[in-house]
């Protein structure tokens, strides 16, 4: 006998389908949210780890920065030292330059020259005196030209005046040193 299927089948098989067709599509979008989740948590956690690496960055270079003006305080402080150091260094080396500077002028002074003033500045001399005559104070200007510790003399000043009732030229004289040259030399001889 034949049988007859009077149920609506294919009501049934499109109510199947679209029942199948809405478990599919929730389960996909399921996984297209699991998928945005995941992509999401890890460059949320990628953009944590970088911002931890720039804080730490920032961190390290504060305290570089900060040791970067220790340094500089540093070296300013050393300059100060070795700017200290030269000075005296200087003044030891020069210490004997000038008592040897004295002693030489001593033995230059002719017999008929009085010095009344002595100054030394700046790598200068600057005798002032009183002599008989214009020619004395010419041999003691050539014998301090030939000298080895001093340049050649300027005379800035001479006059006559009467000193004691004696016509007498009052002179005043600039002569250069030369220490710091002799000293080098001698220095390159030992």
């Amino acid at each position: 006998m034949t049988r007859i299927n009077l149920l609506p089948w294919r009501e049934a098989r499109r109510t199947q389908r679209q029942r199948e067709l809405i478990f599919m599509l929730a389960a996909a979008a399921l996984v297209a949210m699991g998928i945005v989740f995941l992509v999401h948590t890890e460059i949320a956690n990628r953009i944590q780890y970088q911002q931890e690496r720039n804080n730490y960055l920032r961190g390290e270079i504060a305290r570089l920065k900060k040791a970067a003006e220790e340094l500089q305080e540093l070296q300013k402080t050393k300059n100060r030292l070795v700017e200290r150091l030269n000075v005296i260094q200087k003044l030891q080396a020069s210490r004997p330059g000038m008592v040897r500077m004295l002693d030489e002028l001593v033995r230059l002074i002719p017999q008929d020259i009085y010095l009344t003033a002595f100054t030394t500045a700046n790598n200068q001399v600057v005798l002032n005196g009183i002599a008989r005559s214009d020619n004395v104070i010419s041999d003691f200007m050539r014998s301090i030209r030939d000298a080895n510790l001093f340049g050649e003399p300027a005379l800035q000043i001479i006059e006559t005046r009467d000193v004691n009732n004696v016509q007498a030229r009052v002179f005043e004289l600039i002569v250069p040193l030369k220490l710091e040259q002799d000293q080098a030399s001698a220095g390159d001889k030992t």
